[in-house]
């Protein structure tokens, strides 16, 4: 399932569908986490899967912060109200409830694999 979403995450990536990219490199991590802490045979099997981990966390990242650049680039719709709308900048909150979520992936990241390095 992980290899799986890894895979539909490159292609969605490749395809220049950043969106879904982003959310199914999370979820490829997250299966992946599973799969280290309860099913990984081996220590060269886990430092594999820890390596591939930290690429997908870092292209999450990056396409992360191409998504807000582009949220606070695109174009919006302006209201007649005028002077008011220009506080309406709250989609910089929204963005930020996926920041716990990177810090929850990453911290579960390094609290797995602290014990084997």
């Amino acid at each position: 399932k992980a290899i799986d979403l890894a895979s539909k995450a490159a292609q969605e990536d490749k395809a220049g569908n950043y969106e879904e990219a982003f959310r199914l490199y999370q979820h490829a991590v997250q299966y992946f986490l599973h799969v280290v802490k309860y099913e990984a045979q081996g220590d060269k099997a886990k430092q594999s899967i820890r390596t591939k981990c930290t690429e997908y966390l870092d292209r999450a990242e990056k396409l992360k912060e191409y998504l807000k650049k582009r949220e606070k680039t695109a174009p919006k719709p302006v209201k007649e109200s005028g002077p008011t709308d220009g506080k309406g900048n709250d989609s910089d909150g929204e963005g930020e409830s996926e920041d716990p979520e990177k810090k929850k992936l990453q911290n579960q990241l390094q609290g797995n694999f602290e014990p084997f390095l």
